[in-house]
């Protein structure tokens, strides 16, 4: 018996089409990986801390455990106040030689740096030293001049660094500044000093700034400048030695956390993973500036992984 041959089946119009749309769906993602470098980008890395190697000055840490060494008090410089205030202020014989002082922080080994901040008088804060840091001795407290800044202030805008900030892993010292603007011209910036030498690098520049703070992302660094003529934020990157990798971009604004026109974020820092800013009226007004009491309101934000940002968490109360 003969055998007859199978019968071919003829090839349906469906057969390549699956085949076909896979393959042009393949050609599109590696397109796409293509476009993007070969792969996906990553949200930015979560904020962390950079300042979690500051010493206690010396001088401090054998004083009383309930003494807090301040510069926001009716004494002029620095002082040792008791948190309970129990005891008399303590003020060392060259704590009041720059004037009345604003900003101040702290090195890894307790040096404490601070900025002199006009009060009410030019009298205290004579504007040939506005553009000084001065620097007391974790030991002996001594109060010092240590590095002087580029600019000069004026009766018009009296005022010089406003904000600083220690990164430990750069050993680095950070000044927010509006040295020598005027009403019209922005001539502040922010400032890297190295130490224990005090060179300088101006990382920022024409941008008036108070609060600094840096975080570590990911292999670099991020600079945060609350700005000194609006309610806003901004952010600088960073490489791994410290350097600026691009121009500065927006980060926050304020007035979304509640901050009116007039205030400012004074100081910036990091607690808990949450980013936390301190709001205070400022207009470069001497009068708006003499205060024992900051009006202090504050704002916080906590890390979005998703979007890679900050998302508001807590806005300021109510004035």
């Amino acid at each position: 018996m003969t055998k007859r041959a199978p019968k071919q089946r003829r090839p349906r119009a469906s057969d390549g089409i699956l085949p076909g749309v896979l393959g042009l769906a393949a050609l599109v993602v590696a397109g796409l990986a293509l476009a993007l470098g070969g792969v996906l980008p990553a949200p930015p890395a979560p904020p962390e801390v950079v300042d979690g190697c500051r010493a206690t000055p010396q001088f401090v840490a054998e004083a009383s455990p309930d003494v807090v060494l301040a510069t926001d008090g009716r004494e002029m410089g620095l002082a040792l106040r008791s948190a309970s205030n129990a005891t008399p202020a303590y003020q060392h014989p060259t704590w009041d030689d720059a004037g009345y002082l604003g900003a101040i922080a702290y090195d890894q080994a307790g040096n404490v740096y601070a900025a002199p901040t006009p009060r009410l008088s030019l009298a205290d804060n004579p504007l040939a030293g506005a553009a000084t840091i001065w620097r007391a001795d974790t030991v002996t407290g001594d109060l010092r001049p240590f590095v002087t800044l580029p600019g000069s202030a004026s009766v018009r805008n009296p005022f010089g660094v406003l904000g600083m900030f220690y990164a430990c892993g750069l050993d680095t010292l950070y000044a927010g500044s509006v040295l020598g603007s005027t009403p019209s011209a922005e001539r502040g910036g922010v400032i890297a000093i190295r130490l224990p030498d005090g060179g300088q690098t101006a990382l920022l520049d024409g941008t008036d700034v108070m609060g600094v703070l840096v975080v570590r992302q990911g292999t670099g660094y991020t600079l945060y400048a609350g700005l000194a003529r609006r309610p806003a934020i901004i952010a600088l990157s960073l490489d791994a030695q410290g350097r600026a990798t691009g121009p500065p971009a927006p980060l926050i604004d304020l007035a979304a956390a509640g901050a009116t026109p007039q205030e400012r974020a004074r100081k910036l820092r990091l607690v808990s993973g949450e980013l936390v800013a301190d709001l205070v009226p400022f207009n470069f007004s001497l009068q708006a500036n003499a205060t024992d009491a900051p009006q202090i309101r504050r704002a916080t934000w906590a890390w979005d992984a998703a979007a890679g940002a900050w998302a508001l968490h807590q806005a300021a109360a109510r004035p």
